[in-house]
């Protein structure tokens, strides 16, 4: 594709100079996108308890419902990121953020205080209704940054990930059941007593407020004004009279199409085609992981799992986000330098693969190793064992950075930054739809292989690998058979 935003470069730049990042407007930003991370995955360690605890499943059946309840928020974004993006390239980016945010405050802390199932799904869903920032803030990356520098601002969001990621799962992990915890603090506040996952949820909304209050103060509109579309220029476009300026005018001689032409004409483009198809692989293999991680950290042992508790699982999730900032910032700029973006991609994919095959022959070592215990004992500590997780984790970061890989993909192929929006807002839609299919489909493959014994229990583990080695030779070789289309 072409980047025809390039028209005014000189053709022959000097690949020497490399535009310093806006540093002040960068950090405002990252900010900002620090408090979607931390809402969402504070809910990881506790969500299988507080499924069981709520008496909605028993402990083989979990991973239904929770890889249900996970799922929900991304699959209810999908129906309405795609217009975040495209509306953001109307009216700018900064309102879709505070909207974004603003939804994410509500449907939290409605989290917190649900006591069924129906509660929590209708949680979920509200949040995905409202949120659409994952797509609005790459495309206010990409518009304060150009191809000299995007590759060290793009990871920053993944640093930004990896440190919500830290954040978030220490909340839940050791904020829930505060009564029980901390009884001198809390144990005489019945609101704590009755809902016991209710306190992460308290602090992450107030995190997520503070993020709107700098958004609102702070943070500047990079989408310029004859860019924008609002609905007398809309108007304008489709033949009906409306006084503007001169400024606005001159905008207006070539129609900007509306939010649902300019995303689903990009569909046209083999190219964004397979943008958005890859994304969704990336999602299903990445974010399939992380859902079955979990959820084999909280499975009984007797039934294959690792048995801990959620603040341990909490920890286990804070040491994969600090070793995901230190291999973004330190490690991932020298690998895309060496493999470039769409090789990087594959080579995460495939790494994955054996990932997925690493978990269940650990699981088997760990298992053996450690005396026996049931389902309702506390299981003994793993101790050294800890070093057989820490190598999967470790291996982790490594296939992790498939998906900065893929969405510095999805800027080399920005036609322009009018289309950025669009562009963006179908590759995060392709990502709402792994990220949504991902947790329930791995979680309750993971919760059938062990209530049939499928494979020995070990169905799930087959099947994961075969898709990350499917999605590995996509991602390698489907951008250039799509180049050719």
């Amino acid at each position: 594709m072409v980047n025809y935003g390039a028209e005014a470069q000189p053709l022959l730049p000097n690949k020497s100079q490399i535009t310093p990042l806006p540093k002040a407007q960068l950090a405002v930003v990252l900010l900002v996108r620090l408090a979607e991370p931390i809402a969402y995955t504070q809910i990881f360690p506790y969500i299988n308890a507080m499924v069981e605890e709520l008496g909605i499943a028993e402990p083989k059946r979990v991973g239904f419902y929770s890889g249900i309840i996970d799922s929900l928020f991304a699959m209810v974004q999908l129906c309405t990121i795609g217009y975040w993006g495209g509306l953001s390239d109307r009216i700018g980016r900064k309102p879709v953020i505070l909207i974004g945010l603003s939804g994410v405050s509500v449907a939290t802390l409605c989290f917190g205080l649900s006591h069924t199932l129906w509660q929590m799904l209708l949680s979920r869903a509200l949040g995905g209704a409202l949120c659409g920032n994952v797509a609005v803030i790459y495309c206010v990356i990409s518009d304060i940054t150009d191809e000299t520098n995007q590759s060290k601002a793009f990871p920053l969001m993944e640093v930004i990930w990896y440190i919500g990621a830290i954040i978030g799962p220490f909340l839940g992990g050791m904020l829930s059941h505060p009564a029980k915890r901390y009884p001198e603090l809390f144990g005489n506040i019945p609101l704590l007593q009755n809902r016991p996952f209710f306190l992460p949820c308290l602090v992450s909304v107030l995190i997520t407020v503070t993020a709107i209050l700098v958004a609102a103060f702070l943070m500047t509109e990079t989408l310029p004004p004859q860019d924008r579309v609002n609905q007398m220029e809309q108007a304008t476009s489709n033949g009906a009279p409306s006084p503007t300026d001169g400024v606005v005018q001159d905008a207006l001689v070539q129609p900007i199409p509306s939010v649902q032409n300019t995303l689903f004409s990009r569909l046209t483009d083999p190219a964004a085609r397979y943008i958005v198809i890859m994304g969704f692989c990336t999602q299903v293999i990445d974010i399939g992981f992380d859902a079955v991680f979990i959820l084999w950290s909280y499975t009984p042992l007797t039934l294959g799992g690792l048995q801990r508790e959620p603040s341990e699982i909490g920890a286990v999730i804070g040491v994969v986000g600090l070793l995901g900032i230190a291999s973004t910032i330190v490690i991932f700029p020298y690998f895309h330098a060496w493999f470039k973006s769409a090789p990087l991609l594959a080579a995460g994919l495939a790494t994955y693969g054996a990932l997925y095959a690493m978990v269940p022959l650990v699981g088997f070592v760990i298992r053996e190793a450690l005396p026996k215990a049931g389902q309702q004992e506390r299981a003994p500590p793993l101790g050294k064992l800890w070093g057989f997780v820490l190598c999967i984790l470790l291996i982790h970061r490594f296939a992790a950075m498939s998906f900065t890989a893929y969405m510095l993909v999805v800027t080399e192929s920005m036609p322009d930054s009018r289309s950025a929006g669009a562009l963006f807002g179908l590759a995060a839609a392709a990502n709402c739809l792994g990220e949504g299919t991902a947790p329930a489909l791995v979680s309750s493959l993971f919760a059938l292989s062990i209530d049939k014994h499928l494979l020995g229990g070990n169905l799930v583990w087959v099947v994961m690998i075969g898709v990350s080695i499917l999605g590995a030779w996509f991602a390698r070789f489907g951008l250039e058979r799509s180049a050719h289309a």
